[in-house]
């Protein structure tokens, strides 16, 4: 017979698992879920009095929601250096074994089908948001990547959403990222804006990005940690630079929305080459081909023909034949600008886009311009220098709407059932960082009305405004009595945000199939 502690346990778990499964069948790491800090905490509690009972496959059989939710939760509030298991068994208070809390954890991954690797601790700090685990062991799951010009940190090419803990990410220039020891070099810092960063030495901010929605109250800076012996928040742990005791590139900012084929970054100027001091042998090839010799330690392009324009592999040796290599891709010169500098939404896809470029002499860009329709969202161009002919990839800069699971490029066309079954919606518009309201709009049952015609200058009558969560996702669970309203009157509706003066649709909902009664039928 349970006890009374016991039997209140399973009735909170028993609450909390409908909700959390619900949730955990539409994400893809488990911190994507909309959960308080503080019901984690009570579930946590309330795992560990069952665990004593029941065991831990009882608990992953019955309540694999909570287990998923409670143990990626604790470990996305502490840092991802620090031990987790003891902040676990604080948490649970009761000292229960890793290797059964590991086995139930991806016991109950598996339930929903969210990513599993090998190891539970990977696991668990993956589903918490760091993408590796403390120790740094690599495993099949998504590592985290920042994108600091306008995608933000993603996840298996999802958003990540902003940590509940005050923590700070670091990633290295381009994109990986760092949790462990951090390199004698330039890295991205995201961190609370109330808690600088601090290091040994004064800290030199290089260049500051904006974060995506859903990210308020955080700063994206680059900084130079090339003299610094360690990096850390104020009050908060600190995480040790290595020593600089190994070459390095310096690399300059990546053309914005130029890629290769393969997804690398161009940059725009060659790298500087840092040594320290040593008996060091340098060379230079070009991807594909051999170097013609060593190369000059002052200046490590000098025997390329200018301007530089391919991927090319710098290797540098010690005496004893050690090689470290880092490869980059350059475009020397190349300039693009884009009108509109973010491309947003129209009824059609996403709003038409001119991409200029420009070159320093001897570097030839075919075509000079390009222009994008609504359903383009990218296109290659041909650069030429010095025999040397290189493709590209253009995108540029544009907004995104997620329902279901899936990111779209356009205005998204949904039933009344769909906008019920999909629970939430996320925006995301490159450069735009305050959570703007969307606007629940009907149409206007006399389309020449002045007064909703000048509401929201698109003809039609705005009769609710929905604001997100604090982690960025908007519950359209709110204006579903909004959209029977709009719906049994005018028949249609829409989702719009107003972005810079233009008003964005997202979304066009429509009635879909309705059970019609039939007469001859009771149908009460």
């Amino acid at each position: 017979m349970p006890d009374r502690q016991t039997f209140d346990a399973s009735a909170l778990l028993d609450l909390l698992e409908r909700s959390w499964g619900a949730q955990l069948r539409r994400v893809s790491l488990v911190i994507e879920a909309d959960v308080p800090e503080e019901t984690i905490k009570a579930a946590a509690d309330a795992l560990g009095t069952a665990y004593r009972r029941l065991g831990h496959q009882e608990l992953a059989t019955r309540w694999p929601a909570c287990v998923v939710v409670s143990l990626a939760g604790i470990a996305a509030r502490h840092d991802p250096d620090s031990p987790f298991w003891p902040h676990w068994w604080a948490a649970t208070r009761h000292r229960g074994s890793p290797s059964r809390w590991g086995a139930a954890f991806l016991n109950a991954l598996r339930a929903f089908g969210l990513p599993a690797d090998r190891d539970a601790k990977q696991s668990i700090m993956t589903h918490a948001g760091f993408g590796t685990s403390a120790s740094g062991d690599k495993g099949e799951a998504p590592p985290l990547h920042l994108d600091p010009f306008g995608q933000g940190i993603q996840c298996a090419g999802a958003p990540l959403p902003r940590p509940t803990e005050e923590t700070m990410l670091v990633f290295a220039e381009d994109g990986r990222h760092l949790p462990a020891d951090l390199p004698p070099r330039p890295v991205w810092i995201v961190h609370p804006r109330d808690r600088e960063p601090a290091a040994d030495v004064p800290l030199r901010t290089l260049a500051e990005s904006l974060l995506p929605l859903g990210w308020e109250g955080w700063r994206l800076a680059q900084v130079d940690l090339g003299d610094a012996a360690w990096l850390a928040l104020t009050d908060g742990p600190r995480r040790t630079v290595r020593k600089r005791s190994r070459p390095r590139l310096s690399a300059c900012r990546p053309v914005p929305g130029v890629t290769t084929p393969d997804g690398s970054a161009v940059l725009s100027s060659p790298p500087a080459l840092w040594l320290p001091k040593g008996d060091w042998t340098v060379t230079v090839e070009r991807a594909g081909t051999h170097p013609d010799g060593p190369a000059d330690h002052a200046d490590l392009w000098a025997r390329l023909p200018r301007p530089l324009l391919g991927t090319f592999i710098v290797t540098v040796k010690t005496p004893g034949g050690q090689a470290t290599r880092e490869t980059v891709t350059i475009a020397e010169g190349l300039e693009v600008r884009y009108e509109p500098p973010v491309r947003l939404f129209d009824d059609e896809g996403l709003m038409p886009s001119d991409v200029s470029f420009a070159a320093e002499p001897g570097l030839t860009v075919t075509p000079q311009a390009l222009a994008f329709a609504s359903r383009e969202h990218l296109r290659r161009i041909t650069c030429v220098a010095s025999g040397q002919l290189m493709d590209l990839v253009v995108t540029p800069p544009h907004m995104r709407v997620r329902t279901g699971g899936e990111w779209h490029t356009a205005p998204v066309h949904l039933t009344r059932a769909a906008v019920e079954a999909m629970e939430t919606l996320r925006l995301d518009i490159p450069g735009i960082r305050e959570r703007l309201p969307i606007e629940v709009v009907a149409e206007s049952a006399d389309e020449s009305s002045g007064d909703a015609a000048a509401e929201n200058g698109r003809g039609g009558r705005t009769v609710q405004v929905l604001t997100p969560h604090t982690r960025g996702d908007y519950p359209l669970r709110r204006v579903l009595d909004t959209l029977d309203a709009s719906l049994d009157t005018h028949g249609n509706a829409a989702l719009m945000v107003r972005v810079g003066g233009h008003i964005v649709p997202l979304a066009f909902i429509s009635p879909g199939e309705r059970h019609v009664p039939d007469p001859w039928l009771c149908n009460d």
